[in-house]
């Protein structure tokens, strides 16, 4: 079990568009849980699953509350042509943009704040800033930055805690790496549960409930996202 691994762990040859879009949780060994060989990532799509329109739903990768992969064995393969081409530039630029400032402001997002501390930060007056450009852009910066906090303060710590209690002084509880995982062994079922999993639990603004299947015959990975 390992959490946020990278995306060159997870896919297989991911273009540079994956991690705009595609946020590594919690990577399962299947002989660790007795299901056969093998490595299963849930991964966190953003915009609590529901990454429209810059991911375009064909109902059969892709839809509001699901998403499949093809499966290796240990990496995913994602349909590219499902990356909406009009929205490349955009999210590149996003991204790149945050992660500059992430990187110059990293100390202090790492730093925990009082409530009155977080309401005159620096990140508090950037995610303003943000929301007054386009509220796309705003809530995008937050949810990646509260995935990097989460993930570099569970590197620094040891403990899983959201991101925004760090940066926002919001619910500092350790969370569960996992709602439930699957006490069944290997089956030739069509959609073997292999667990579950909080979406929140890893960044702000995601699902309640990632629940991750596996069909071995067809070689793919299903997720299915539930909301609270």
């Amino acid at each position: 079990m390992k959490l946020f691994s990278t995306a060159e762990a997870v896919f297989e040859s991911p273009n540079e568009l994956y991690k705009t879009l595609f946020f590594p949780l919690l990577t399962i060994d299947l002989e660790e849980m007795g299901k056969g060989k093998g490595l299963v990532h849930f991964v966190s799509v953003w915009g609590c699953g529901d990454a429209e329109p810059f991911l375009i739903f064909d109902d059969v990768s892709y839809g509001l509350d699901f998403i499949k992969f093809d499966w290796t064995g240990e990496k995913y393969l994602f349909n590219d042509s499902l990356f909406a081409p009009e929205y490349k530039e955009t999210l590149l630029k996003w991204y790149y943009e945050i992660e500059k400032e992430y990187l110059e402001n990293k100390a202090d997002y790492l730093t925990p704040k009082t409530w009155e501390e977080a309401a005159e930060s620096n990140l508090l007056k950037r995610e303003k800033e943000r929301t007054k450009i386009d509220s796309n852009f705003g809530i995008y910066a937050k949810s990646l930055i509260s995935y990097w906090v989460t993930r570099d303060k569970y590197f620094e710590t040891g403990k899983l805690i959201q991101g925004s209690a760090y940066t926002h002084a919001y619910n500092d509880e350790v969370r569960q790496t996992y709602i439930s995982l699957s006490k069944t062994k290997e089956t030739k079922l069509s959609k073997e549960l292999v667990g579950k999993v909080c979406g929140y639990s890893y960044k702000d603004l995601d699902v309640g409930e990632i629940g991750l299947y596996i069909d071995r015959k067809q070689q793919k990975v299903f997720q299915k996202f539930k909301w609270d």
